[in-house]
């Protein structure tokens, strides 16, 4: 899947350049400058960003994806995974031996907001949830504190030859944290995220051997 198209490369670039500038994150509590691309080569994410979401300012670190607030432009909400904060968040990693549903089902079982919640468990998610041209599975978790996190998972790439080659290389997990009161407003703009993002994974690096 071709992610490069007619691409306005300046503005990519931009992403890009704010990617390489650790430590920018939060440093005044005011609306940063809105940005409408993201691009993260290493796992081949692309995103144009829908109408009512905002990126955050890259902070630092290893980037695996976009963390996008719902109805806010204040960075200082950006740090962590606020619980109370309406958001969407991707997160790119590797694959070795991981199918979808186990991918899913650890997700449920080790959901950081869910470490003081020892009876929260998964249910059905609404329909209709996935990335375009790609496998998915869906699942729905009602906080303790009233917040409502949808869950969405997809593979992507090649196989790796070093590991399971049942498999594809790269995992991708897609995360909406909202509540009732605007949950189908929200998932509207999940579900644009989702029809907007692009994956395109590199190959698989081959692993040396001595």
């Amino acid at each position: 899947m071709g992610i490069r198209g007619s691409t306005d490369r300046r503005q990519e670039d931009e992403i890009l350049a704010s990617n390489d500038q650790p430590g920018n994150l939060c440093s005044v509590a005011s609306a940063a400058p809105r940005k409408s691309l993201y691009r993260n080569k290493q796992y081949g994410i692309f995103l144009r960003i829908p109408s009512g979401a905002w990126l955050c300012p890259y902070g630092g670190g290893s980037d695996h994806g976009p963390f996008l607030l719902i109805d806010s432009e204040d960075a200082s909400v950006c740090i962590g995974d606020p619980p109370q904060k309406r958001w969407v968040s991707i997160f790119g990693q590797y694959n070795d031996d991981e199918t979808l549903h186990t991918f899913l089902n650890r997700l449920c079982a080790d959901d950081p907001l869910d470490r003081n919640e020892p009876g929260a468990v998964c249910s059905p998610a609404p329909v209709d949830l996935s990335v375009d041209g790609l496998p998915g599975e869906a699942a729905r978790i009602n906080h303790s504190n009233g917040s409502i996190e949808i869950i969405v998972v997809t593979q992507a790439g090649k196989p790796n030859p070093e590991f399971d080659t049942s498999v594809p290389s790269f995992g991708y997990d897609m995360h909406l944290n909202t509540d009732a009161s605007h949950l189908d407003a929200d998932l509207a703009v999940f579900r644009a995220v989702l029809k907007a993002l692009k994956l395109d994974p590199p190959p698989p690096v081959p692993v040396p051997h001595p």
